[in-house]
């Protein structure tokens, strides 16, 4: 049983939580922003912020970039959205934005630079109070690749004893692109690849760069535990304060056998000029003694020469 102390703790925490509970449900207050953090100049993007306003009427709701206002929603007026101009900002006009008594949603196109910065909204309500609410967010424009990465100077096919030359070049970005070579799912290693060569450029009030990765692979180091002739090579462009911005290609390359390039026979067999042996069938019996004696005769002939007859069982006679 609960002493009068507990039985008084316990009532004052059960009135002190109904009274911050009574008060939220009062108060006017922001409950979501959504202003993404890095975007791509080419993209139309969309920044919205949510709210509850409790016993409240909504006045107004403002846009801010930086300190200057850029766009409000004031549903008691006529009309009910103004447009301020704002260098970088540019409202898009395809689609009507949504503006209303829980939410408010804008969207932005012909990025640039300048629109770069923090964003604020503020909530407003009506008369006698006027009670506020906003929240701020961080946008940064880049130009992010677009493009697959470049895959140059692969063969179509390969021997063992040969080494895969390739560049891997990434598409143009104003933010720093790694470049990653894998084969057959594996990550090439740093002793066979050049140090990566980076190019800049300027385009659109953006310092863009793109980066040429080589690689030079001895195959019988890295495809000799593969069971098939298939060798898949990738590469990623990857940015990493954007992983979505990552972007990869793709080829697949041929391993081929030294017969199979010289001779036209399966990939099973040997090369003697590299050192290993042909093997050749050892005659024996009276069908090879034949065979053998045939091509003599053969040969014989062609040269005018006196030629054997095949042998019968009393053994070889001249003709």
């Amino acid at each position: 049983m609960l002493s009068n102390h507990q039985y008084s703790v316990c009532v004052c925490a059960f009135f002190l939580f109904f009274f911050i509970e009574w008060h939220r449900t009062l108060a006017l207050r922001l409950t979501n922003m959504n202003v993404p953090e890095v975007v791509d100049y080419r993209d139309t993007v969309t920044l919205s912020c949510s709210y509850d306003l409790g016993v409240h009427q909504l006045n107004s709701v403002k846009w801010y970039k930086g300190n200057q206002e850029f766009y409000r929603y004031a549903p008691m007026l006529t009309p009910q959205v103004t447009v301020y101009p704002v260098d970088g900002i540019a409202i898009a006009t395809d689609r009507p934005t949504i503006c209303n008594q829980y939410l408010c949603s804008i969207r932005l196109t012909a990025l640039g630079r300048r629109s770069s910065g923090e964003y604020r909204c503020e909530i407003s309500g009506d008369a006698p109070e006027f009670k506020l609410a906003n929240g701020t967010r961080n946008m940064t424009v880049e130009a992010l690749p677009v493009e697959e990465p470049t895959i140059s100077g692969l063969s179509a096919s390969y021997l063992p004893h040969e080494h895969i030359l390739a560049n891997c070049t990434s598409d143009r970005s104003s933010l720093p692109v790694r470049l990653l070579w894998f084969i057959n799912g594996r990550t090439v290693p740093m002793e066979y690849l050049q140090q990566q060569q980076e190019t800049t450029l300027e385009s659109d009030s953006f310092q863009l760069r793109y980066r040429t990765l080589e690689m030079r692979v001895p195959i019988d180091r890295l495809v000799q535990r593969e069971l098939d002739n298939a060798i898949h090579i990738k590469c990623i462009a990857t940015v990493d304060l954007v992983p979505a911005a990552s972007r990869e290609a793709q080829a697949v390359i041929t391993l081929r056998s030294h017969r199979s390039s010289l001779f036209g026979f399966g990939a099973g067999g040997h090369n003697s000029a590299a050192g290993a042996s042909v093997p050749v069938a050892t005659a024996t019996g009276r069908s090879s003694l034949l065979l053998v004696l045939l091509s003599a005769q053969c040969i014989m002939m062609w040269a005018g020469s006196t030629v054997y007859s095949l042998p019968d069982s009393g053994g070889l006679h001249s003709l």
